[in-house]
């Protein structure tokens, strides 16, 4: 979507079309009464819950011509992009779903002139904080450490603690990498590991810092900075956000400090803003991530039991909903797992979101499979097969090589070969030949460009699932940000590099 079109509401940005929070709120809930039952659609269950059949049955049609093709599904899905012939109802679906997306093109809301003060100020970053990140990594720090610095300057903020901070790249960039920034940093991360890693790579920085070399790129050695970042180990969810805050308190201070996080998985984002709400932290900035690892309160909302790991405990707090605008919405684990898509990038890699159609097709076909032919239940939940590598699949080959000498098709092979490496990494004792994969693949040959439609269909919807939850986290804040307080959700990165780009940022006065 065009940032130019996009609307700014109390400092969240919103569709074309609208022009307050309650009405796109509003809104999305339709849109996700109406279409939902596709967000919740599994695509490994594709053949054995006939997912098919719950499409409408112009759409069906549409699909399965001869003359469709499954390239224009990664046009449709990444741009709205529709054929002359393309049945209304599902012009209009298409329509609605980029309608309702929250914009997520980089919006930018600076002046120039500031854009051109940031730019400078970016290329002052040393490159000693952005060693051992992806180009992808880099932008993400230095995009989002600008921003966290005018926020910590805004509302004083001296101290920061930055959640969920991995090996401390962002971390390191706030302590260091601004020759104005003096906050004190506290890295938190619930993996030992990952904290004893940030750690040794802080110590490296600093020798870096100490030598002659950054001396000479003009970098002044402050002995301050030696203690500038200190790191904590801390679980932190939604019924720890106390124990967050105490751990904040005991390493920053009373003083006034905010919170920060980059790419904050499942309910880790949720709990971050949650303990904003319910401490005297000045503010917070999030980039949340991993949706599929949200957890909801599925008696409380009468939604059906699909996954234990999305559950809240009993008696506490869910991470979806936080706020009240979305209190009788349940979504489900497929639906939270539909919002992980990232369908803008599909036609800025038309071959590998073909091979990603042709593996998930192969995933499905296994399942099915499985349960007809292999004893697996249809009420068992399928069994993660996770990454199948070439090693894989060249062993599975060897394996059936005199099998595979009876003329079968490139395809019905490949599915062959993938089938028995997948059961192989899953040691399911059950292997079935070469035959019975290629008579499985034949039954089902439609299903490729069957599933890949489907496939396109929840990504499309992924993208308001995505909206609900950013504007519940938004509405949110501002239900706790308090009298004078602000709060804006924007899109900060480039979305095809990356599809989690949106941050949220709340100040109190």
């Amino acid at each position: 979507m065009d940032s130019s079109n996009a609307v700014i509401a109390a400092g969240i940005t919103l569709p074309e079309g609208y022009t307050s929070i309650d009405a796109y709120a509003e809104a999305l809930c339709q849109g996700y009464q109406e279409y939902g039952y596709l967000a919740q659609m599994h695509i490994v269950d594709f053949f054995v819950s006939s997912h098919w059949k719950q499409l409408p049955r112009e759409w069906q049609e549409y699909f399965d011509n001869d003359g469709f093709q499954i390239t224009s599904l990664i046009e449709m899905a990444s741009t709205a992009a529709v054929a002359p012939d393309c049945p209304e109802s599902l012009r209009t679906y298409v329509k609605q779903m980029f309608a309702l997306q929250f914009p997520r093109a980089k919006l930018n809301i600076e002046s120039s002139a500031d854009s051109s003060r940031e730019q400078q100020q970016k290329l002052q970053i040393p490159k000693y904080f952005l060693g051992g990140m992806s180009p992808k990594k880099k932008a993400e720090v230095v995009e989002l450490s600008q921003l966290i610095n005018r926020i910590a300057a805004a509302t004083s903020s001296r101290r920061i603690a930055d959640v969920g901070a991995g090996q401390g790249y962002l971390t390191r960039v706030l302590a260091y990498g601004n020759s104005s920034s003096k906050a004190e940093l506290l890295a938190i991360d619930y993996d030992w590991k990952q904290a004893k890693g940030a750690e040794k790579y802080q110590e490296s920085t600093l020798k870096r810092l100490r030598g002659p070399r950054a001396r000479s790129d003009g970098f002044e050695w402050d002995e301050s900075l030696v203690n500038r970042i200190t790191h904590g180990v801390q679980t932190v969810n939604m019924q720890t956000t106390g124990a967050l805050t105490g751990l904040c308190k005991h390493n920053l201070g009373d003083d006034r400090f905010m919170l920060c996080g980059l790419h904050a998985c499942g309910d880790l984002s949720s709990a971050v803003l949650k303990t904003f709400a319910k401490s005297n932290a000045a503010a917070v900035v999030l980039v949340p991530c991993c949706y599929n690892h949200i957890t909801e309160n599925a008696e409380q909302m009468g939604g059906s039991v699909e996954a234990p790991l999305n559950q809240s405990a009993p008696g506490a707090q869910p991470g979806f909903p936080l706020s009240k605008k979305f209190s009788n919405v349940f979504l489900g684990t497929n639906s939270l797992k539909a919002a992980c898509q990232a369908a803008p990038r599909w036609e800025h890699d038309t071959d590998g979101t073909m091979e990603s159609f042709r593996r998930n097709f192969f995933r499905a076909l296994l399942h099915y499979l499985m349960v007809t032919a292999g004893g697996l239940s249809t009420s068992a939940k399928f069994p993660v097969v996770g990454k199948i590598t070439a090693t894989d699949l060249q062993r599975a080959k060897e394996e059936a090589c005199d099998q595979l000498a009876d003329g079968f098709s490139d395809d019905e092979a490949g599915f062959a070969i993938y089938a028995r490496a997948a059961l192989a990494k899953l040691q399911y004792l059950w292997v079935p030949t070469v035959a019975q994969c290629a008579a499985c693949h034949r039954e089902m040959h439609c299903g490729l460009k069957q599933m890949a439609a489907v496939w396109a269909l929840r990504s499309m919807i992924g993208g308001l699932i995505e909206s609900i939850l950013v504007v519940d986290r938004a509405a949110y804040l501002s239900e706790h940000c308090g009298v004078g307080g602000s709060v804006s959700a924007f899109a900060l990165f480039d979305p095809v590099t990356s599809p989690r780009n949106i941050v949220l940022v709340a100040q109190r006065k």
